[in-house]
């Protein structure tokens, strides 16, 4: 066998090995990345907004297992609560009403009513009212229909209409939504989680 012929062998093999890699890699590639189910979350919409929720005096607590979605437990394919946070709420889509969220935990919220996950009802009538605010404001449309805003700021109120109590309660609603948002990098950095400003659900 001559030299020449050797060589030729030689690269022969070269490129048969090259090519058996590179017919694997995109085998590898097709089968386990093109297929990986998707990231519900990981979408360009995300905004988020602080809310409470008082019925006759008492606040409900959101911030319990139960209620947040995780790698294990998801809720609502588009808004949902995390990292045991029960008073900021993240949208991952448009027009996702806040009684559309709050469904997704188990309660109902009408124009009227709020009724709990034991069937508990809070209704507007013998001079009590439920009443939905808006940062900071009384929101006069129908609040089973309000589409909140990234950073607004939300009081879901059952109670007597006039009560000096509701001061108190549109106080303690929070304005974190901020640093989720990332609008407020003074105040820091969102951190990480389960599906934060990067969604890594």
């Amino acid at each position: 066998m001559t030299i020449t012929e050797h060589i030729k062998i030689h690269w022969r093999e070269i490129i048969a090995c090259l090519s058996g890699i590179l017919i694997g890699g995109f085998i590898t590639l097709t089968l386990f990345v093109d297929h990986q189910p998707a990231n519900p979350y990981d979408t360009a919409y995300h905004t988020h907004a602080d809310f409470v929720i008082y019925l006759r005096g008492e606040r409900i607590d959101l911030a319990k297992a139960e209620y947040m979605t995780t790698n294990q437990q998801s809720l609502h394919s588009d808004v949902h609560l995390h990292d045991d946070v029960g008073d900021v709420v993240h949208f991952h889509a448009p027009e996702v009403t806040f009684s559309e969220f709050l469904s997704s935990l188990g309660y109902t919220l009408t124009n009227d009513c709020f009724i709990s996950r034991d069937g508990e009802q809070f209704c507007t009538s013998d001079g009590k009212v439920l009443q939905l605010y808006v940062n900071d404001m009384l929101y006069s449309e129908d609040i089973s229909a309000y589409v909140p805003q990234d950073l607004d700021r939300m009081l879901v109120y059952y109670g007597d209409p006039s009560s000096p109590t509701i001061a108190d309660y549109l106080d303690e609603v929070t304005d974190e939504s901020c640093i989720y948002s990332g609008s407020c990098p003074g105040r820091g950095v969102a951190p990480p989680e389960s599906c934060g400003l990067t969604c890594e659900l």
